[in-house]
Parts: C-alpha cells; structure tokens; sequence
C-alpha cells in the first residue's frame, strides 16, 4: 500500500496501519475483511484520517513539560497541558497511531498481539499460576500506540467504588478519598445518559469523554440480567453511581457508535495548537537528574538516533504499570540491589520502585448453547448498517459490555466493598469469511456451536508481584513477576465466583432458552488428582489455566514519606526529586475494583491540576482537588535553602524580568541581593551539568537499525 492515499475526506493522510485483513487467523477471512476495512478507512468520522495528530520528525532543543507515553494518563495530561499557551508541552509515544479498524468497537480484541500496537508482554515462569501455557508464562497485552491501553481495551466506563478511594485516603493519601476524586470524574464526563441510566449527583457533562451504553444490546445480555435476579442478585443500571453492586449493563466510552480512546478525546482537538509537539515511535530511554535532584532532561530513541531534550519545568512519565518503572530503573531511580543487577549506577534511591505490583486475576469459562448454531454476526447487512448509520452490532462488544460486582462469601462483611466482578464475552460482530447473512462463522467448522464466556475476577489481589531490568538495554522488556495465586485468599474468592457461574448457567432462562453447558474438561491432571467439579478441582483448574486480566497498577504507588514503598506522594511528585511526576496505574496505592481506564484519566486530570497550581498563578487554576495553597509546597531539596535566599526552583525560559515569587530555576544567587528586573543567565541548551555522555547506539543490543517498514512506521521498540 502506498504510503500516503487520497481520502473521501479531503485530505492526503498517511497510511495508518495495520488493516482488518489479518486479525481474523485464516485465509478464508481475508478478502471480506480487507473490503470491510477499506469502507472504515474512508469513512471520515469513523477514521478521523484527517483529523490525526501530525507528528514530527525532530523535536526542539526544550520544552517547559515533556510527557513520557501516550497512553490513557500521558494524552490526557498532554491535552490539558496544551491548554495553556504558555507551556510548551512534547508527548513522546512509542507507537504510531490508532488504525482506522480499531476505532470499530466490535474490533476490539482483532489488534491484540499484533506488534504495530501491542507490547506481546509475557510474564516470568509462575510459581503457582498459569501452569498450563508454554514455560508457565501469562501473557499481557498492553497496548503499544498513542491512546495506549485505551486503543485495545473493551472500552467499559467504570471507576471503582467508594470505598477504594477511602482507602487510598486512610494508606495517607490526603485529598484522595472519593468525595475528593468524584467531581474530578464528574468534570471530564460527557455522559449522555443522564436521567434515562445514570444520575446527575454522580456524572457530568461537556467534558471530553462522552458515555453511554453501547447502541446494540445482543437479546441473551438482557436474559443474564434475568438469570441474574433469579438467583438472588440485584440488577442495577449504573454501577458508579448510588448502587456500586449488582449486574448491569454497563456505560462505555464511545462517540457515535464509534470507539473513543484518550488520543481520540484529548490529543486530536489539540492537534493544531502550536505548543503541543508529539513524537510517535520515540521510545523514552532515560530521564536524566542532576546532583541535585532535579531533572534537566529527557532521552529518547527516534530513527536510529537518540535524542535528548531539555526540559524547563517538569516530565510527566505516564507509560504505564509496566514500563514507568522501567524508564525510572533505566534512569538510575529505585533500589541499589535491582540496579546493581543492572549495571546502572543510582542516581536515586527509592525502593518501591517496581515493587508491590497488583493485577486483577481471573478464570476464563466458555460456556455452550446446545439450542444456538455458531452463526457469524458480521455479514454484509451489518457492515453496512454500521456504515451508513453507525447502528447495529459493530457498535458494541457483544456480550463484553455486561458484568456483575458482587460479594463473594470473603468480603468486607458491611457489603460495601465487593470482591468479585464477573466478565462475559462472545456474540462479536469482529470476523466474516463471504459477508453472507447466516453463515456459519468459522466455515472449516460449520456445524459449531454458539459459545459464551463468564469469568469470575478476584478484585483485591493478596498476591504481589514486581517489576524488574534485565539489563540495561531500554529496548529489553523488563522482568515481569505476577505471582499470581500466591495468597490463599485470591484462590478462594475465585472459587467461590465459579460457584456464582455455575447457578447464574442453570438458571430457567438461559437453561430452558439456549441450552447453556460446560464442555467438561480436565484441566492437565486437576481431575485425575482430586475429582471433577469439587472446590480442590477447580483450584487446580484456576492455577493450571489462569486468565491474567490487564489492570496492571501499584508498582510505583502513592504514599506518605513514612510508607517504605512509596514512590510518588499525593500530588504524585516522585519522592526526593524536582520536576518528575506519574501520571498513569503504577502510581495507584491500591488498585481500583473494576477497569482501570476511567481512573487513570482522573489520575491525569488531577495531575495537570497539580501542575497548573505550581507553575500558574494561583487565581487562574480551577481548584477541582482541595488543595489551595497561596505558596507553593517545597520539597526536601528546596527546603535546605529556604532560609538561605539563595535557591532560586523555578526557572522559565521565556521569563525575563520576576519577582522573588518567581525566580529562574537551577541557579544560585551571588552574594548580592535579587532585584526586581534580575536578568535571567543564558542557558547553553547542549549544555545538561553532570550528565553522563551520551551514550552510543550500540549500547543498545536490540535495536535494528535497518528496520523500517513500508508505512513508514516503526514498531514500538525502534
């Protein structure tokens, strides 16, 4: 394909790959689905092809703010951080952009492992999990491309309960309970089902991220909901609001029945503001610190060439759970032990870096229906229903848009602080072999039939894992411990949701309806060793066939200085540094019941706020968060020479003439005194103090230097 094509739209866009053609693991999918995608890409409002961000090729020599990933946290803080003229912002995203297939939110899982847009993380051989896949390993999708995680997720709107930010607030977290987080929800919230599904005390309008239910509903969501009831469990229609336990249908996060991810909502309305900058296919090597502990700059790896910029006030890292601890580690930032292994000489110590790693954990059961044929739901009819009209099954996720947040018999005993969330998944409109209404979905085998996947998921992971280097080389993923299953009490909470499943598939309605079964399996020996479908059965099942979700957070977690593990604090500064934030789940002090996209976003949204309140002046920042101050805060550093007058923390480079409210950032006054129009030292922009020399591309093992495809674009490690 040729690396730049005339659109419908009006525009020459270049190629945004890669096409539906391949996401489907045959030849007989291919022509229908190399068609469907050539229909998306024209589509103007489904593709936005001209309304993309344009990146460049060479960034300036510094900026006021650089921010590392472009995922659900970096393109929000990107976008807000753009709001303001005066602050020149560089995002820098490892992957390209989002293809124009993955904007269809029946697509949802076609991208995951394809390396245009997908990490492909495995985890190390488990302990006592995931015991049945090749070395014992878990993969773990993460997305790869700008909008992250929030291109490659089932796009469901959910924020955790109250109770999680309570205990955010009681680890020592001041300001972030959920009367504090609840507005800040309310405020980026477009929510356009306010007084039909959701109420107007707990959600918001006009902010950029519109939600709603998904238009298309299959017929068999609703009958769950029944089957729900019949059992004894409430059906609610908003789980973020007044009732945070039940089954429901849940909101989501599109616009128009198409998917809305973060470089959607904030990077594209941005994307002619002249002080917002975005670097696609730059991977983040270093942030440099000097000796005193504040950051000068920023590395990173473009085209064969490393490249460093200065940075005037702050860095925000956002690259999420995985790979901020990475580039703090790379950077010389968290415990003496994990770099000594290295070979990385400490700039920082800090030894919750990559530490205390939480993720959701779960089981995966595909159920039958003896009473449904394996008909595809993606024929030419729905294709261009969705076309012409963005109506039909293309506009949802089939069966991924119910689940349930429930309390299994190990809950907190006051009922608010459920345990156990159910995930359904099946009836996706995402593959199609001749586009023919009726057709079987997988012709090779015609006679299938209909399947349904339930699984149950822990929510309060006992277990912890971590995050660690295997060598220097930023283009080596890094160690990746789950440790999955390792506490009692998640193997219980499993077992007692599998025990949910199992009434809510006989119940009348989707007994008498479908004819809802489970396949018997054995699951390696489980069943030769303690008897099928009794509680030590399926707890060799859950550790022989464990389902990793993707809510990876906690490994650089938000805490008080008292907190040994702590790596940000509340206002998610790095501790004992000046001018590093993070904005993305690793800074998470517990990880949130439910999908995580939602609070990442809020996450940013108050990071910018944060950042505003120490580099604007105080009458012009919006206090969403409750912490007004007529000064700003010093950090450890600055305060050793507050009494001195001879620190002078902020500097900015467009500033020439201050007040002592403001003074130029990294010098040291002279014996005499400041003086109203004090001008500001040159900065030699080659200049970073005590850095180390840059350091040559072969130093780095797994870059290839010859690799650049025909779009243009090069995968996220290069």
């Amino acid at each position: 394909m040729r690396n730049e094509e005339k659109m419908d739209c009006g525009c020459a866009a270049p190629y945004i790959g890669p096409p539906l053609d391949n996401t489907c693991g045959g030849a007989p999918f291919v022509l229908f689905m190399a068609l469907l995608d050539t229909f998306i890409r024209k589509k103007c409002d489904i593709s936005e092809i001209c309304d993309r961000v344009n990146p460049r090729t060479q960034p300036d020599a510094e900026y006021d703010f650089v921010i590392i990933g472009g995922g659900s946290g970096g393109a929000t803080a990107a976008g807000r951080l753009s709001e303001v003229p005066s602050f020149k912002v560089l995002l820098i995203e490892a992957g390209g952009d989002e293809p124009p297939g993955s904007q269809v939110p029946s697509m949802v899982v076609s991208y995951h492992g394809n390396p245009y847009l997908d990490w492909n993380y495995m985890t190390e051989p488990e302990p006592r999990a995931c015991q049945g896949f090749p070395e014992k390993r878990c993969s773990w999708p993460r997305g790869k491309v700008l909008g992250g995680c929030s291109v490659i997720n089932g796009m469901m709107y959910t924020r955790g309960t109250p109770r999680d930010y309570d205990k955010w607030e009681e680890a020592g977290n001041k300001g972030w309970s959920y009367k504090d987080v609840l507005p800040v929800f309310k405020s980026f919230e477009d929510n356009l089902e306010i007084g039909t599904v959701v109420e107007a005390e707990y959600h918001g309008t006009g902010g950029p991220l519109t939600t709603s239910r998904f238009k298309d509903q299959p017929e068999v969501a609703h009958d769950i909901l029944k089957g729900a009831q019949e059992i004894g469990y409430k059906v609610v229609k908003d789980l973020n609001g007044r009732e945070y336990s039940g089954f429901a249908i849940a909101q989501s996060n599109t616009r128009n029945g198409v998917r809305l991810s973060t470089a959607r909502a904030y990077l594209r309305p941005a994307r002619n503001r002249p002080n917002l900058h975005v670097m696609l296919n730059s991977t983040a090597t270093r942030i440099l610190i000097d000796d005193n502990k504040v950051v000068h700059a920023v590395e990173f790896m473009y085209r064969n060439k490393l490249h460093s910029v200065r940075v005037n006030k702050e860095v925000v890292l956002a690259a999420g759970a995985i790979n901020t601890p990475q580039v703090l580690l790379l950077s010389g930032v968290g415990p003496r032990a994990e770099l000594d292994k290295a070979g990385i000489r400490q700039v920082h110590d800090l030894p919750g870096v990559g530490r205390g790693l939480q993720n959701h954990v779960t089981f995966y059961m595909t159920y039958l229906m003896e009473k449904r044929k394996d008909i595809t739901e993606l024929d030419w009819p729905t294709a261009l229903k969705y076309i012409v009209a963005r109506e039909g099954p293309m506009t949802s996720t089939g069966m991924s848009q119910v689940t349930a947040r429930i309390n299994s018999p190990y809950a907190d005993p006051s009922g608010t602080d459920p345990d156990l969330q159910i995930f359904f998944s099946g009836f996706l409109a995402n593959c199609a072999h001749s586009g023919e209404a009726g057709a079987a979905a997988d012709p090779r085998h015609a006679d299938a039939l209909k399947s349904l996947t339930i699984s149950p998921v822990a929510l309060h992971p006992k277990s912890k894992g971590y995050i660690g280097l295997r060598s220097r080389d930023p283009f080596e993923p890094p160690v990746m411990v789950a440790n999955y299953l390792t506490e009692p009490e998640d193997v219980a909470t499993l077992v007692a949701g599998i025990r949910v499943i199992q009434r809510l598939a006989n119940s009348t309605v989707l007994r008498n309806k479908y004819g809802l079964f489970l396949p018997k399996e054995e699951y390696g020996d489980c069943e030769q060793k303690h008897g099928y479908d009794t509680d030590s059965f399926w707890e060799c099942a859950l550790r022989h066939y464990t389902g990793p979700e993707n809510h990876q957070a906690s490994s650089c977690r938000m805490g008080p200085p008292s907190d040994p593990l702590a790596v940000v604090d509340n206002e998610l500064r790095v501790h004992g540094l000046d001018g590093l934030r993070v904005m993305d789940a690793s800074a998470m002090p517990i990880l949130v019941s439910g999908n995580t996209h939602a609070t990442i976003v809020m996450m940013a949204e108050r990071g910018v706020d944060f950042i505003k309140k120490r580099w604007l002046p105080v009458t012009s920042v919006a206090n969403r968060g409750g912490f007004a101050n007529t000064q700003r805060p010093l950090n450890d550093i600055q305060a050793k020479h507050q009494n001195s007058g001879q620190y002078y923390p902020y500097y900015d480079n467009n500033y020439k003439t201050f007040s002592t409210g403001h003074q130029p950032r990294g010098y040291y006054a002279t014996s005499s005194p400041i003086k109203q129009n004090y001008q500001a030292p040159k900065v030699n922009q080659n200049y970073f103090g005590s850095y180390e020399k840059i350091r040559e591309l072969r130093d780095y093992p797994n870059y290839d230097y010859n690799y650049y495809n025909n779009a243009g674009a090069y995968p996220e490690a290069y």
